[in-house]
Formats: structure tokens, sequence, C-alpha cells
């Protein structure tokens, strides 16, 4: 009898484990990162290193986010900008900002950026998952 009952017992906690839904896939980002995580964007182009720029209106990109691990398909998100120009200047410059495939950032040639540091987080996203990459990118604007 209690052999039985060892048994039955073991049968209930197997079944009960086995009914809990499992997240399918997996997202790592503990190592995610830009390389290099500064870009630089000029109010005023340079009329000589800037011409092809200015010639097509072609915005400011990032190379894409490095690092990450996760089932396809993964999003990418700007989470937040802060900056050292205060919050209104932040907001402005998360709006005009973009985030395309591979977690490229996006930033318009034309632009109401106003000069300083801003700081960009991201977030990945997939099926079951989603997970922030702090402080990822640091965009200085320059005049």
């Amino acid at each position: 009898m209690r052999r039985l009952m060892g048994l039955l017992t073991i049968a209930l906690v197997v079944a009960l484990a086995a009914c809990h839904e499992t997240t399918i896939g997996y997202l790592i980002t503990e190592n995610a990162s830009y390389d290099p995580d500064t870009m630089y964007v000029r109010k005023t182009p340079d009329p000589v290193t800037d011409a092809v720029r200015i010639e097509y209106n072609a915005p400011w990109v990032s190379l894409q986010l490095q690092g990450y691990e996760g089932t396809e398909p993964i999003y990418f998100y700007v989470e937040s900008v802060t900056s050292d120009q205060g919050e209104a200047a932040a907001a402005t410059f998360m709006s005009e900002l973009t985030i395309r495939g591979g977690g490229a950032l996006m930033y318009p040639l034309e632009n109401n950026a106003v000069p300083g540091t801003y700081v960009v987080s991201v977030r990945l996203t997939n099926d079951g998952y989603s997970q922030v990459v702090e402080n990822a990118m640091t965009i200085i604007v320059t005049e």
C-alpha cells in the first residue's frame, strides 16, 4: 500500500509539472552591444565629408546591434533616451530616432535635436520574451 501511495504521489507531481505552459524559444541579451557604441551626428553637415549624405538626404545610421541570440523573429524598439540637455531635448530626439532590422539606429539628416549627448536603450522582443539593453548607444550631436 505504501508503495502504491508513493507511485501515485510521484505520478501526481509529474502530471502537475507537465500542466504549466513552457515558453517556446529563447532570448539572450547579456552580451548585446553596438561596436562602435558611439555615433556622431552633425547638425550642419560638412559640404565635403557629407556631400553624398546631403545629396541624397541620407540619415545617420549606426551599425547593427551585435552579441544577442534568440528565436527569430526578433523585433527592436527604442526603449528610452536620456540626455545631458534635459528631458525635453531627449523627448524630441527620441521622437525623430528610428530603429530598423538588426537594431540599426537611424537619425534624420534634417532634425530638431539640440546639440548634446544622448544615450539610447534598446528593447529586443520575440515570441514570449522581452529584454532591454540599457545604455546601448551614445549619440553625440554637434553643431
